[in-house]
């Protein structure tokens, strides 16, 4: 933790100014923090902002809390997770920190102008450590984040005052490193091979694995939910028939029921040869976002998570489970061809 301390506070707000990316890596994660829209709504293209007394908070996937809390000055960067805040290994331990953005930082020594360099604080860009073993996590090391001031508001103007910053409009993002497992696993999702376990699941399940091979022609080669609402998980593998190359979809709930769609009793609602024409597939469960491609689609009213088949931005077939039975319904159809 301290090497990457060190190099966090090197490279400071100078030195990540001129890479502001924050896209994940096969080694880390990255998480932007977003602005919300009319309705509260978390929206990509929103930069988030504060003002006043207020805090604004976050929550990453993966339950952690980004926040700025206020202070007198202006606000502080956290993040939190089991209630420890993972950045106060942040250097340096005396002085203006990073994880400060007050508003005396961007004001010259007697509050008359602007900072043009003689007070030594940080500007517009900062670093901040982020340490998850600090909250007793499993981790190959440190992590980092940063904060851009994009503008700001500031009161208390007079000379011999301490100015306060009171609005603040921001891009922030927080990085840090995937664990062995994560990497293990994210690696076996990129994978189209069938693993021995998942053969020996659907066939314990009724499915005949000499009539049918599980053969992904799409990524991730498995999905998976609870699709009747039982509360049990279910699982969906892509197959082929060996006698004759046709492709369909076999549904394993709860590890003992199997229903098949595209081969074995075509769907009403699911075009004939459609599954081999699949080029994404997506599973949307309960307060999951659709994927942008899928945007403004309404699902079908379904007793659990819904199944989509989308031929991207042409067409999109949902399969799902309602009255004790497996339906299928198109969603959009663009005849471009």
């Amino acid at each position: 933790m301290k090497r990457l301390a060190m190099l966090a506070f090197a490279l400071g707000w100078a030195g990540l100014g001129a890479a502001q990316t924050c896209e994940p890596t096969e080694e880390t994660h990255a998480v932007a923090i977003l602005g919300t829209d009319g309705s509260g709504e978390l929206n990509r293209y929103i930069p988030p902002e504060i003002h006043g007394e207020h805090n604004f908070s976050q929550t990453l996937p993966n339950g952690w809390e980004f926040i700025l809390s206020r202070a007198e000055p202006g606000w502080q960067v956290h993040v939190f997770a089991e209630g420890v805040d993972l950045t106060t290994g942040t250097p340096p331990r005396h002085g203006p920190s990073p994880r400060e953005i007050y508003g005396w930082h961007f004001r010259n020594a007697d509050n008359t102008g602007p900072n043009t360099g003689e007070v030594n604080a940080p500007q517009e860009m900062r670093a901040f450590v982020v340490a998850p073993d600090l909250a007793g996590l499993e981790t190959t090391g440190d992590g980092i984040g940063w904060l851009k001031v994009r503008d700001y508001g500031l009161s208390d103007l007079a000379p011999g005052e301490t100015a306060r910053m009171t609005w603040l409009e921001f891009e922030a993002c927080v990085s840090w490193p995937k664990t062995e497992a994560e990497i293990r696993a994210e690696a076996d999702a990129q994978s189209p091979d069938y693993l021995p376990q998942e053969e020996e699941i659907f066939a314990a399940c009724g499915l005949d694995l000499a009539t049918y091979a599980l053969d992904a022609q799409i990524l991730p080669r498995t999905l998976g939910g609870d699709v009747d609402g039982d509360g049990s998980l279910d699982e969906v593998a892509q197959i082929r028939r060996r006698q004759d190359g046709a492709r369909g979809l076999a549904l394993c709930r709860a590890g003992t029921w199997l229903d098949m769609a595209g081969i074995a009793g075509e769907l009403a609602g699911l075009p004939p040869g459609y599954i081999a024409q699949t080029e994404a597939w997506h599973w949307i469960g309960e307060g999951d976002t659709l994927p942008p491609s899928l945007g403004g689609v309404t699902l079908p009213d379904a007793d659990g998570g819904v199944l989509i088949l989308e031929r991207v931005e042409k067409q999109a077939v949902a399969i799902y489970w309602k009255d004790a039975g497996l339906r299928a319904e198109e969603l959009f159809h663009l005849v471009t061809e």
